[in-house]
């Protein structure tokens, strides 16, 4: 009798279905290879991100948005605790998780064009291409504090193009983007010999930037000991290796 009764409640765990575990949403860009809507993985920061949250004992949904409307719809939402990537930086209405990775700034030009001196002087001489909303390497905000009018655009893409149309007389952007945007781009098939990353500037950490909400207050700090148990520097050598 006793066995029976055993065996019954044994049962009735082993058809128990596991505990799902809890979900928390988040938004980024397609700024591959970081963030990449087409990539199977979702990008490298996205597999930082998961990783984290995964060792956490959570799952991280996430929702790929236009940048401005990334950080909007993160900003004092109750159901999204953040986005990403974002550089460090005072952010208004975020918090910035510890890094999960970097990336290296600096300036592209035309193939053959002498290299600028990567001071003040040296780049205020420049006509400058940067995009819309995105943080610049500490050199060049020196360089637009001291009077620099840099042209910015709404993405890299329309900076490469203008860079090798001689339009202006480089371009900042993150090198790994960069590569990534001559291979798979079709718009700049006939133009990607003609552009180089010529200047390293600066390598910037990134974060996820959550909400000061309590919900994304609280899921920062389950995110940051997750984060912990991750090699994000190992992962990202591995990733950007395989990817070259």
């Amino acid at each position: 009798m006793k066995q029976g009764f055993i065996a019954v409640i044994l049962a009735g765990f082993m058809v128990t279905p596991a505990l799902a575990q809890p979900t928390v949403k988040l938004t980024t860009l397609d700024w591959c290879p970081y963030t990449c809507v087409t990539a199977p993985d979702g990008g490298f920061s996205t597999v930082i991100v998961k990783e984290a949250f995964k060792a956490a004992g959570y799952t991280a949904e996430v929702e790929f948005l236009p940048w401005q409307r990334a950080v909007l719809t993160a900003k004092d939402s109750k159901d999204v605790a953040g986005y990403y990537p974002e550089y460090p930086g005072e952010v208004e209405g975020f918090t910035l998780s510890p890094a999960i990775g970097a990336g290296p700034l600096g300036l592209i030009l035309r193939k053959g064009a002498p290299v600028p001196a990567p001071t003040v002087e040296g780049l205020k001489a420049l006509k400058l291409g940067t995009v819309t909303g995105y943080i610049n390497s500490s050199q060049v905000a020196a360089a637009i504090a001291a009077g620099l009018k840099p042209e910015s655009v709404s993405d890299d893409v329309t900076n490469i193009r203008k860079l090798a149309a001689g339009r202006i007389d480089a371009a900042e952007i993150d090198q790994f983007v960069f590569g990534h945007l001559l291979k798979t781009d079709p718009k700049l098939a006939d133009v990607k010999t003609d552009v180089v990353f010529a200047l390293p500037l600066e390598e910037k950490s990134l974060h996820v930037a959550f909400n000061t909400t309590d919900y994304g207050k609280k899921l920062a700090a389950i995110f940051a000991e997750g984060l912990a148990k991750v090699d994000t520097k190992g992962l990202q050598q591995k990733y950007f290796a395989a990817a070259r």
